[in-house]
């Protein structure tokens, strides 16, 4: 009983740093024992917690942000390293860099799908989709000036399938690219990093046919590890031979 209400005092004390409506939303958002989507199950119904990271996005400061992406539950992390990535955050870098080292996993569950992968992982691909928001999000404008110039009047159920395209993103492609190389190089400078995290790297570059210049430092990895995704990609990178 007294460890119990100790181990309560020193998460009390330090989340103390919270306004009390974002800690409350953080204490809520930690009973999660998995990160979720917005949409689940079958029914494709808005997940609870997605609500609530939501809600955290909207009232907490990058400071509070911050303070949970790097001292809350795994649960916690993996939804505000969402937000921060949104913000461009200053401390993407530091923070990718905790997570690799501790290769925390987490549970996630995305639509109906579930699998289990870790913080560094998840957080390597959020900042990847940004190129694919970047994409999407100059199709909903392109296709919203062509109906709004149309003559064709558009009805409710057209602006709403319209209004149901748009994402919004404040990064550029050359940020995206420059943030990536960083992460790359904290992966591949560190003797530790995992194999599920190198594989990552090595499925997205032959995935999108791009040789990078540093590709030479996973021949550690591939001799570390034995992966085929690691030997596919050295191939590539040497050959140009990608396997079918």
């Amino acid at each position: 009983m007294k460890k119990t209400i100790l181990l309560f005092l020193i998460s009390a004390s330090c989340f103390g740093q919270l306004s009390p409506k974002v800690n409350e939303l953080y204490q809520e958002l930690s009973k999660s024992n998995q990160y979720e989507s917005k949409n689940i199950g079958i029914d494709g119904h808005e997940s609870e917690p997605y609500k609530i990271h939501t809600e955290i996005g909207k009232i907490a400061t990058d400071q509070e942000l911050e303070f949970i992406a790097l001292h809350g539950n795994v649960v916690a992390k993996t939804y505000i390293s969402n937000i921060l990535i949104s913000r461009k955050s200053k401390v993407l870098e530091e923070i990718f860099k905790r997570y690799l080292e501790t290769n925390d996993s987490i549970k996630i569950r995305s639509g109906c799908v579930g699998y289990q992968s870790f913080l560094a992982d998840e957080m390597y691909k959020g900042i990847v989709f940004e190129r694919e928001k970047i994409k999407r999000a100059r199709y909903y404008k392109k296709l919203k000036n062509k109906f709004l110039h149309s003559k064709k009047r558009l009805n409710s159920f057209d602006l709403d399938i319209i209004e149901s395209l748009k994402i919004e993103t404040q990064w550029k492609p050359k940020e995206i690219d420059s943030l990536q190389y960083k992460l790359d190089q904290i992966v591949l400078d560190n003797k530790e990093s995992s194999e599920n995290i190198v594989n990552l790297m090595c499925s997205y570059y032959l995935d999108t046919k791009i040789k990078i210049p540093y590709y030479k430092k996973m021949i550690y990895f591939e001799e570390k590890y034995n992966s085929e995704y690691i030997k596919d990609y050295l191939k590539f990178c040497r050959y140009g031979i990608l396997k079918k």
